[in-house]
């Protein structure tokens, strides 16, 4: 029997940033779980704590109040993967040895993990680019290689804190789609960060929304085209794409106005 209960749980979440100042309350009783091998989206305003809700379930920081749990089989810690806004990749490093760092900083640079990384370049059609510098490289193609450098130490959660919003608009479709894809062929469970809802929409099984700080869960939204026979490629030119659209924004539209 298929095990119900979720990968990840945020229950009751409470945190604030303190300064000579006082205390800032940025979230709110925050509650939402995650079920393995789902892809949820995180809208809301800019600056509502977004990006402190993926710090807080990376363990970079630690809540106020309330629990943050993971559920596995054999009660191992999760292995987590962060993706940025930028690639951070090593100009002075061929593609190839940026994206064995990971191995090399945690001492696994082992003949199987060197192998899982020709596995991905191959796999997913980037073994032409894997000896050149990333200057050499487009920006929507350096985020495909940062993905494949996170994928290769085979994490167990992907967090995704605006990946794609640097790019331009046009590579910005084509990218996220790819990353949306690579995703999910790998079986990964991830979380991305936007502020877009239309790449909300075509990327999340679910999409759950926040609130102006001090932020807190204002709905959360299953993401169903699957259950109408719409492919993912299909899904920006569906009517249902315009209807979530629109459910969302209705939501959020009070949130977004100072």
């Amino acid at each position: 029997m298929k095990d119900s209960r979720p990968f990840l749980r945020l229950k009751h979440v409470t945190f604030s940033y303190y300064s000579v100042t006082g205390e800032t309350q940025a979230l709110e009783d925050i509650n939402f779980s995650v079920q393995k091998g789902s892809f949820v989206v995180l809208v809301g305003p800019s600056g509502c704590g977004k990006s402190t809700i993926l710090s807080l379930i990376s363990g970079l920081i630690k809540p106020v109040s309330g629990d943050i749990t993971f559920y596995s089989e054999d009660f191992a810690a999760p292995r987590i993967g962060y993706m940025l806004q930028h690639d951070h990749l090593l100009e002075w490093r061929s593609v190839y040895r940026n994206i064995m760092l990971g191995l090399e900083i945690n001492k696994i640079k082992t003949a199987e993990n060197l192998a899982f990384i020709d596995e991905l370049l191959e796999k997913y059609h980037l073994s032409n680019v894997k000896d050149l510098k990333p200057s050499a490289l487009s920006g929507g193609m350096r985020q495909r290689i940062a993905l494949i450098r996170t994928l290769a130490l085979r994490p167990d959660l992907l967090l995704l804190d605006e990946p794609f919003s640097a790019l331009d608009y046009q590579t910005r479709l084509s990218v996220s789609k790819d990353v949306y894809d690579i995703i999910k062929s790998e079986g990964k469970t991830a979380i991305l960060v936007t502020h877009d809802i239309s790449e909300a929409v075509a990327m999340a099984d679910t999409v759950i929304m926040l609130t102006k700080p001090p932020c807190s869960v204002k709905g959360i939204i299953p993401i169903e085209f699957e259950k109408y026979g719409i492919t993912r490629d299909e899904v920006r030119n569906s009517k249902l794409f315009q209807q979530y659209f629109d459910e969302i924004w209705g939501e959020m539209k009070n949130e977004n106005t100072n």
